[in-house]
């Protein structure tokens, strides 16, 4: 017992090393790299995944954001490249120091995490049988799985230390992140109309490219007609860049 009460104290030490006394018995010197070692280790991982965030915030409210993170948050895993995830739980969670930070940092950091989660997803180990050439409307069409349609609140591919808005836009930014053949991850502009095809696409599997514009013709009030060659036009293009792989077979 006495042993895990004094790992207590050294490890509440190292989160907060300016709070929580250093364990008795343990030399100054030597406590003072475990604690440099362990925080910039954090930082460093975080840094890597978060860089505009680092950039808008500056090194000073950087650094108190992180060791808040550090001190304070209760990880559930031992990998260290989940350690971005959680740092974008914790931000979700708006702690007190969050009301020093920009509003949009949440979604800034949610949108820069996401390179790092589809670079590193095995999503696509296992697909279905599909055809690459296949008619995309006549058959069911087959998304990327290293894939995600995002949809802010802010502009999150503007932000930048000298565009800081403080009132988000009227209307949201959609965004389409994948990753392709040559294990590149992609992000795209798209619209509010091509966001929800390819929800729909993600909905109904089952369905056709023809019977999914039916849908979303439905959704829009607009003719089926109308709808049909543009709806074509982009899931020939989402083909081609990768983020539709074929159709069903």
């Amino acid at each position: 017992m006495e042993f895990q009460e004094y790992q207590k104290a050294f490890t509440a030490h190292i989160r907060d090393p300016k709070n929580v006394a250093r364990p008795k018995g343990v030399p100054a010197r030597r406590m003072k790299v475990y604690n440099g070692l362990l925080y910039n280790n954090m930082e460093g991982f975080l840094l890597g995944c978060f860089p505009v965030c680092r950039k808008i915030l500056g090194k000073r409210r950087w650094d108190r954001l992180v060791r808040e993170f550090f001190r304070d948050h209760v990880c559930h895993t031992p990998l260290f490249r989940l350690i971005p995830e959680e740092f974008l739980q914790y931000l979700q969670t708006a702690p007190q120091i969050l009301a020093e930070c920009p509003a949009f940092l949440p979604e800034l950091a949610h949108y820069e995490w996401i390179e790092l989660e589809l670079d590193t997803s095995d999503r696509d180990a296992h697909l279905p049988p599909f055809d690459a050439a296949g008619d995309l409307m006549a058959g069911r069409p087959l998304l990327n799985p290293v894939l995600h349609v995002l949809a802010y609140r802010w502009p999150v591919h503007r932000l930048s230390p000298r565009f800081k808005p403080g009132e988000p836009p009227l209307e949201p930014t959609f965004t389409l992140a994948f990753r392709n053949a040559d294990l590149q991850v992609r992000f795209m502009l798209i619209n509010a109309a091509s966001a929800r095809l390819l929800n729909l696409f993600q909905e109904y599997p089952e369905l056709s490219g023809d019977e999914v514009v039916g849908l979303l013709a439905g959704e829009l009030d607009m003719p089926q007609e109308t709808l049909s060659g543009f709806v074509r036009a982009l899931v020939q293009d989402l083909h081609a860049q990768g983020a539709i792989l074929g159709v069903l077979t």
